[in-house]
């Protein structure tokens, strides 16, 4: 009992001993600073750092403001300043209250007087480092800034790896500070050793021909290591979907060697890939899409893929089987087979196809060239019949921007030729030409202006018997909005759409958005399928909802038909990306 009460006594001086803060409130009050060395003085500053301390004290507040002065000054150096002067005040106005007020004149800029600068004279003929060195921030003249110095260093260091410099080092890299003459020296020699090269790449797989994926590679040994080069090889195997994953590392590099070796280790996708897809659109009301996707057919790297859609206006089967060519990485010889039926209320056709592509890429543009010979049963107003077409084709598209998805500033254009004769297999002559293109620019950080157009024209004297999957029709979610999908076009004696030889529409809107995910829109729409370029077109405007899903961006436009009579109102929804 005697030693519980003696625990309790020892208990109770302990608390009673324990000091008690009051709360104190501090304001950190910089005047005469521009902003970034404002914050930086901020960063340096003890009495900020510890200003909302539960445990601050008047006696440690006083400390910390006792340091403040040498504090202020050890901030301002790295910019610079080394001659500030500085008035310090602690004042206790108010109960619990502080401010510690710091007036601070930076004084003038200490300016570099000379610069000692030289590098290996292998990387003096590197445009790498040519480029760089014209953008050294360090001029003599100029106020030393050592965050800018440190930065550069650290430029150097980092392109020299990049480029394959890998016993390159500072021989020397110092800064002589001279406060009498209040001027600094930089000494900098940058020896970049010798270049190191590409050696051998080994490929870690069994699942295709070794000679087919070397082709993805995209240096040969012996060619001066650059890590882009790298980064480029990991790229296109990751993009070429033969492999779940692709991981590209350097190897041991041999003493004495100047070659380093690459290690490409692979894991294939599964043989079979299955996938499927539910949605709705305006133009096509509900719809869903069954896919299969056999990635390797063979080591050659040949694939296979089929398509079934299911949609309220018709139901589609597509079958392609792909052969790398030229560059695997973008070039294909795509053979080709389709049924595709669709119903609208201006038409009904039914579409059986094969053919032939090869396309490859020219530069930045793609190019698709094409022969694909086609029956279509068709009814189209008081038109109606089969047709047997063999079809040559060409087609160019190019697109600029970074993100497709939703692309802030962007272009895609596109522009192609078709055309049939009955000198060869066709029942009916024509030759066609359209071309579409699509601008997107940003109106500060949530408004951007959306513009496109399209433009077609049909070379024909015998537009009767030409399919309905060949003429031209406007209309619809992606083409003047406030009109059903297709039901622009010629009138025949009867009154029913028929489709024109020439394809005009242009839509502007604007979109400015309210968060991250949701947006508002206002757009403005004119086009029409036309016999006559003179004819007049038909008008449509309106406004929507926007919103940034998962899947990319879905639209809900409601817009009004101008040019019919009442103005009908038509509600148009479309999921697809901008580019």
């Amino acid at each position: 009992m005697l030693r519980m009460r003696q625990l309790l006594l020892i208990l109770l001086v302990c608390i009673c001993s324990t000091p008690v803060y009051a709360e104190i409130t501090v304001a950190v009050v910089i005047e005469g600073l521009e902003r970034k060395l404002e914050d930086n003085v901020r960063l340096f500053l003890s009495i900020e750092q510890q200003k909302d301390h539960a445990l601050l004290s008047e006696g440690r507040l006083q400390r910390l403001h006792k340091k403040a002065t040498q504090e202020i000054e050890n901030a301002l150096q790295p910019f610079g300043y080394y001659r500030p002067l500085i008035v310090a005040e602690l004042s206790h106005p108010e109960q619990d209250f502080w401010q510690a007020k710091y007036v601070v004149d930076p004084g003038p800029a200490l300016k570099i007087a000379a610069i000692n600068f030289t590098i290996s004279l292998q990387m003096q003929e590197d445009g790498a480092f040519s480029r760089l060195l014209r953008e050294i921030p360090l001029r003599v003249g100029e106020v030393f800034n050592h965050l800018e110095y440190e930065s550069f260093k650290s430029s150097l260091a980092k392109l020299a790896s990049e480029r394959g410099y890998f016993d390159a080092r500072f021989s020397e890299h110092r800064v002589d500070i001279d406060l009498q003459s209040y001027s600094a020296s930089i000494h900098l020699n940058f020896e970049g050793g010798p270049r190191y090269s590409f050696g051998e790449v080994e490929l870690q797989q069994d699942v295709l021909n070794e000679n087919f994926l070397r082709r993805f590679i995209p240096f040969e040994k012996g060619t001066p290591y650059t890590v882009n080069q790298l980064i480029e090889l990991q790229h296109a195997l990751n993009d070429s979907d033969y492999f779940r994953n692709a991981e590209v590392a350097l190897g041991e590099i041999t003493p004495g060697s100047l070659e380093v070796p690459v290690k490409v280790t692979l894991t294939p996708r599964r043989r079979n890939h299955n996938s499927f897809g539910l949605g709705y659109g305006t133009d096509t009301g509900a719809r869903t899409k069954i896919g299969w996707e056999i990635p390797r057919v063979n080591p050659k790297g040949h694939r296979f893929d089929s398509e079934a859609k299911l949609s309220e206006i018709g139901h589609s089967l597509g079958l392609r089987y792909r052969v790398p060519v030229l560059n695997p990485r973008t070039d294909q010889l795509i053979y080709s087979a389709g049924l595709v039926n669709e119903e609208t209320d201006t038409s009904e056709s039914t579409i059986r196809t094969i053919g032939v592509s090869l396309k490859r890429s020219r530069g930045e543009w793609r190019e698709s060239v094409s022969i694909n010979y086609q029956e279509e049963d068709f009814i189209v107003g008081a038109d109606r019949g089969n047709s047997v077409l063999l079809m040559p084709g060409i087609n160019w598209t190019r697109t600029w921007g970074s993100d497709f998805i939703y692309a802030v500033d962007g272009l895609r254009f596109d522009i192609g030729f078709r055309g049939a004769t009955t000198d060869l297999v066709s029942d009916t002559n024509f030759f066609q030409a359209d071309g579409g293109i699509k601008a997107i620019t940003s109106l500060g950080s949530r408004d951007r202006v959306i513009a496109r157009g399209s433009l077609g024209a049909i070379e024909t004297e015998q537009f009767e018997n030409l399919p309905t999957s060949i003429r031209f029709f406007a209309g619809g979610a992606q083409s003047v909005r406030g009109y059903a999908y297709n039901s622009l076009g010629q009138l025949d004696s009867s009154g029913e759409v028929v489709g024109g030889r020439y394809l005009m529409v242009g839509s502007l809107e604007y979109e400015h958005s309210l968060d991250d995910t949701w947006g508002l829109a206002l757009f403005y729409d004119a086009g029409n399928a036309i016999d006559d370029l003179a004819d007049k077109l038909k008008v449509g405007a309106g406004f929507g909802l926007r919103w940034k899903s998962p899947i990319g961006p879905v639209r809900i436009d409601l817009a009004s038909a101008l040019s019919n009579r009442g103005q009908p109102w038509r509600l148009h929804i479309n999921i697809g990306p901008d580019l």
